[in-house]
């Protein structure tokens, strides 16, 4: 106690517990003492003590009453706690700190989270409205064109011929391009109603509009279940997935697709496509659900990079997981997984 409160020996003894600031005062010191007596034990777990200097120094006080050679003793412990108090006046500073912080952040978030989607629905809304102001004079450009093709063709030199043709090549490509940005557009702003479908009915309509002059073997294996599901985002998914899986095929082969269904868990069901097609290398499997990914040069397949990417938000609008198993010259098997109906 000497050496914690800087007083003298001499000088400490005799003292009354108030005047070092352990107590109030001697009322206090009394009202201790009778605690003491009736309980047999105290305890102070936040008691000051103030030095010779007129520092504080805080303190945790323990006392208590038990008997030695038929007389009653009273031990004192003081245990100096000024540095615990300090770390725990600095934490709790900085709990406090953070928790401001955390609200400003909060706040913050709020603030910047409304923003930016109010940003993301002016890009989407400028997006759709460019897309679909887009269409019509490349549709006239495009019919304009192929009539030159048509009619007067003959008046041109070969050169001129070609010229024409790649306009309308382009120019198709470019309407492509365009309906697929509206698609996705559609997927994003549709509200996307979640409900039983039929899919075995919804995939043989769809096998049934592929464009004749395309070659494709189909072969659904069995009836294909009822899904919980939005029929437009489902018919979106399977006829890219479909297109896909006839498109990208080797040279001089015919396209054979299997689609079927498997149960994944008791309340799941995961309709897969498997095609023959010319497969996805290890490299390019995280690319290709990307918007406007190509991993085929244009002049061998062409497209526009999006249709997986529809799929992909798609299956999200509707709750639905996606993906697919590869191997590069073994074809590719893309799947969706639906709770049953």
């Amino acid at each position: 106690m000497s050496e914690l409160l800087g007083y003298p020996h001499e000088e400490l003894l005799g003292k009354e517990l108030w005047e070092i600031g352990l107590l109030k005062d001697e009322e206090a010191s009394r009202a201790a003492f009778r605690e003491l007596k009736e309980k047999h034990f105290i305890r102070y777990e936040d008691l000051p003590l103030q030095t010779k200097a007129g520092q504080r120094r805080d303190v945790e006080f323990v006392s208590n009453i038990y008997k030695e050679d038929r007389r009653n003793v009273i031990q004192c412990n003081v245990r100096d706690i000024t540095e615990r108090k300090r770390v725990a006046d600095a934490l709790r500073q900085a709990k406090d700190q953070l928790a401001d912080q955390a609200a400003n952040l909060e706040v913050l978030v709020v603030e910047r989270t409304a923003k930016l989607q109010e940003t993301v629905a002016e890009l989407q809304a400028f997006s759709y409205s460019v897309s679909h102001d887009l269409r019509a004079p490349l549709r006239s450009m495009q019919g304009f064109a192929q009539i030159l093709v048509d009619d007067y063709s003959s008046k041109l030199d070969e050169r001129g011929v070609s010229h024409l043709q790649r306009i309308v090549r382009s120019s198709s490509r470019l309407d492509r391009l365009i309906q697929d940005v509206l698609s996705y557009s559609g997927v994003l702003h549709a509200k996307g109603l979640v409900q039983p479908v039929e899919l075995d009915g919804l995939m043989r309509d769809i096998i049934a509009t592929y464009p004749n002059g395309q070659k494709a073997e189909f072969h659904i294996q069995g009836k294909l279940p009822t899904v919980l599901g939005n029929e437009a985002f489902l018919t979106q998914c399977f006829s890219n997935l479909l297109a896909n899986a006839s498109k990208f095929v080797a040279a001089g082969t015919t396209p054979r697709i299997e689609i079927g269904a498997e149960d994944r868990e008791p309340s799941m069901v995961r309709v897969w496509i498997k095609d023959n097609g010319i497969g996805i290398a290890p490299e390019n499997h995280k690319r290709i659900f990307r918007m406007f990914e190509r991993i085929n040069l244009a002049k061998e397949y062409d497209g526009t990079g999006i249709g997986l990417t529809i799929v992909r938000k798609a299956a999200e609008r509707m709750g639905a997981q996606v993906g697919f198993e590869s191997e590069l010259s073994k074809g590719s098997r893309f799947w969706i997984q639906l709770k049953k109906g």
